[in-house]
């Protein structure tokens, strides 16, 4: 466990507890969704976008909602990125604060 301690305005201090395992374990659950997204979700969305089923009527109102879905699956993408980036940044931080945390980190990883 890897213990950092942030230091504070007037003088105090809080110690932070790391785990370097759960630290690389959430960094390859983000990659596995990611990876997901990209490879099966943003192109079959990509498809469905360009399906013109309902070209007249009723209908066709009813399905301009599914644009707005598409989108927010995107956003999905887009909050899972910046979960993996910050992820990213605290190990690298672990790693450069701490040369044997820096061997764990990579050793997880298979770097």
């Amino acid at each position: 466990m890897h213990k950092a301690v942030e230091g504070g305005g007037g003088g105090s201090s809080k110690l932070i507890n790391i785990n370097p395992d759960e630290m690389t374990t959430i960094f390859k659950y983000l990659d596995k969704i990611l990876n997901e997204l990209e490879s099966n979700a943003a192109p079959n969305i990509e498809k469905l976008g360009n399906l013109n089923y309902y070209t007249e009527g009723k209908a066709k109102k009813t399905m301009e909602v599914y644009a707005e879905a598409n989108q927010k699956v995107m956003d999905l993408y887009d909050n899972y990125t910046r979960a993996s980036t910050l992820v990213v940044d605290i190990l690298n931080t672990m790693m450069e604060a701490d040369a044997a945390i820096a061997e764990q980190i990579i050793a997880k990883l298979g770097v």
